[in-house]
């Protein structure tokens, strides 16, 4: 079994510790190996903006860099973990850097069904504004969301100089989540649970469905996979509710979708 960890940190500190914490859960009972990528041995260029990725596909990119050596290891495991400090209240500019390069796979999907589970540290505020941006990326890009962690560092870390102080109640609640989501992850990634979509991973998947309409690269992905007129990305028993759901949003995203695609560049 093999996950990966991208930390968002340039330290081995809060979001690392929880990481290894959950490792720790991990090889209990089973072997797993942890492999952890720390932005700081990579080169990774700033977007240019120049539109290629969308519009032509991301072998198109000029920027020629270690971007795909992480990619790489994405595809390449069983599950991924996404670990990231508060900075600003967002996630800290080299991670962001890599969610930027990697907008594209909100267009076309290629970690459909992957296992992720989201760690978020802080010494304030702001983990339910990161965990909220990172549940969009994780759910635009096709993966299962097993689970969300969100840390307030002073309160679960002893010895750490802050106004809030150390609760050793929210330590044991926190240890309780992180112990039980690395049980299901586990189990999800053995067992190979499809995940069942809510209704925000149906909204998520009909809006991105638009981009079809202004993009020859995303149309022939998404017609390649069978997408177009999918009820997801994969067949999956899904409740009435959802499904009239689904079907009221490809209604109205039809039929907007033909005025975006009359305008769009690749009709022209």
């Amino acid at each position: 079994m093999k996950v990966v960890v991208l930390m968002g940190s340039p330290r081995k500190r809060d979001s690392y510790n929880i990481c290894k914490l959950i490792e720790k859960n991990f090889k209990k009972n089973y072997t797993v190996d942890f492999e952890y990528i720390f932005l700081n041995d990579y080169i990774i260029e700033e977007c240019k903006g120049c539109d290629m990725c969308f519009q032509k596909g991301e072998k198109f990119c000029p920027c020629k860099d270690d971007l795909y050596k992480i990619k790489d290891k994405f595809l390449n495991a069983d599950g991924i973990i996404f670990a990231s400090p508060v900075y600003a209240y967002q996630v800290p500019a080299p991670l962001k850097r890599i969610f930027d390069r990697l907008s594209y796979m909100f267009h076309r999907q290629e970690l459909i069904g992957k296992p992720v589970l989201t760690v978020v540290t802080t010494g304030g505020g702001g983990h339910r504004q990161v965990n909220k941006y990172l549940k969009m990326t994780v759910c635009g890009w096709g993966c299962n969301l097993v689970g969300t962690i969100g840390i307030v560092s002073p309160m679960f870390f002893e010895n750490e100089n802050s106004a809030w102080g150390y609760d050793k109640n929210y330590h044991k609640r926190k240890v309780e989540k992180v112990e039980r989501l690395s049980e299901i992850f586990i189990k999800i990634i053995i067992d190979n649970i499809p995940h069942i979509p809510t209704f925000y991973d149906i909204f998520m998947f009909n809006c991105l469905r638009t981009k079809t309409f202004t993009s020859q690269a995303d149309y022939d992905f998404w017609k390649e996979k069978g997408w177009l007129n999918s009820n997801y990305f994969y067949d999956v028993n899904i409740n009435l509710f959802k499904k009239g759901f689904g079907n009221i949003l490809k209604i109205i995203i039809n039929s907007s979708g033909k005025k975006l695609k009359d305008k769009s560049i690749y009709n022209k």
